[in-house]
């Protein structure tokens, strides 16, 4: 037999209650009142029972990601996250379901483009894990589909650019905005997000260095000093004298360097010399060169901008290369 409802009246508070369907209704204190109420309540249509909670797609979580990334990480950083996670949302498309994420998509997407070299598979996974990690922390998805993907090695710079091959680098390149760009990362073996973003306001003429203050500084835990050579100086203060607001270092059309063009630059470059360079291989190559002449580990690493020593050990391997330097050192060791 079906049960219906029906009023009862609470003594603790004097006032007639019923309960429809889960749901408790206060229906007042006047007794007629309160029936009057309760039967337009039963009269009423049944509400819809509330909607199943849908799964978040895969492209949702990777721009909601993205979203947060343009707030709180350097517009650097973001542009990392978004080139990647981009071409990773058009591989799998608007309905993939993010509790249906599996490591074969990954696996397919990489398999798609061959020509990528290891270190750009291994960045492109970990940016699909480091956005499925955070969203897993702010709790928009159960749990990350893809934490324990195994990521291809990212590989290591052995690539270092001598003296002679600079200056073929140098005159390969016609355009002044782009030399300039080579021969200051060249002479002060600076990162490349340090290069395109410093200012007339970051200069200290005076020191011969630029200053970028900790909160814009790799980390955001330290100040991060570059210290100038001669020629680094002199391009620095002839770019201030040109920009005193903005990115120091543009390309011919005013325009401020960005990731993608410095690499088309170097893509061009790669047509007349047969060898594809970057910023970090010139990087590279001053912290080489450095320890060849001479400089101490700990002073290179300080002039790199690291913050823990060891990364020049585990990094910048370049002189088991360079076997006339390692005996020179072995005979230095033994006089």
């Amino acid at each position: 037999m079906p049960h219906f409802p029906k009023p009862y009246f609470l003594k603790s508070r004097g006032i007639w209650k019923v309960q429809i369907r889960g749901r408790q209704h206060n229906l007042g204190t006047d007794e007629a009142e309160a029936f009057r109420r309760y039967h337009a309540l039963m009269a009423a249509p049944a509400e819809p029972p509330p909607p199943e909670p849908t799964a978040r797609a895969v492209v949702s979580v990777l721009d909601t990601f993205l979203g947060w990334c343009k707030d709180h990480r350097a517009p650097d950083t973001y542009e990392w996250y978004r080139w990647r996670l981009e071409l990773f949302a058009r591989h799998v498309g608007a309905s993939l379901a993010a509790d249906r994420l599996k490591h074969f998509h990954i696996d397919e997407w990489l398999a798609k483009n061959p020509d990528w070299s290891s270190g750009t598979k291994h960045g492109m996974a970990r940016a699909v894990q480091r956005a499925f990690r955070w969203a897993t922390t702010k709790g928009y998805v159960e749990k990350n589909p893809v934490a324990d993907y195994e990521k291809a090695r990212p590989g290591k710079r052995t690539t270092v650019v001598s003296s002679e091959q600079f200056s073929r680098i140098l005159a390969a390149v016609k355009r002044q905005p782009f030399r300039d760009l080579l021969t200051v990362t060249w002479e002060t073996g600076c990162r490349p997000q340090e290069s395109l973003v410093v200012e007339a306001r970051h200069v200290d003429v005076g020191n011969c260095r630029w200053v970028f203050p900790a909160d814009e500084a790799k980390g955001e835990l330290w100040p991060r000093v570059v210290y100038l050579t001669d020629a680094a100086l002199e391009i620095t203060k002839r770019l201030v004298a040109l920009h005193p607001e903005g990115p120091l270092f543009r390309n011919t059309d005013g325009t401020p360097w960005t990731t993608d063009a410095v690499n088309c630059a170097f893509i061009r470059l790669q047509k007349k010399l047969g060898v594809k360079y970057c910023l970090y291989v010139l990087r590279h190559s001053w912290a080489n060169h450095a320890l060849a002449r001479g400089v101490d580990a700990l002073t290179v690493a300080i002039l790199l901008g690291h913050r823990d020593p060891g990364t020049l050990a585990r990094t910048y391997q370049h002189l088991t290369q360079n076997p006339a330097y390692l005996l020179s050192q072995a005979k230095k060791a033994t006089a």
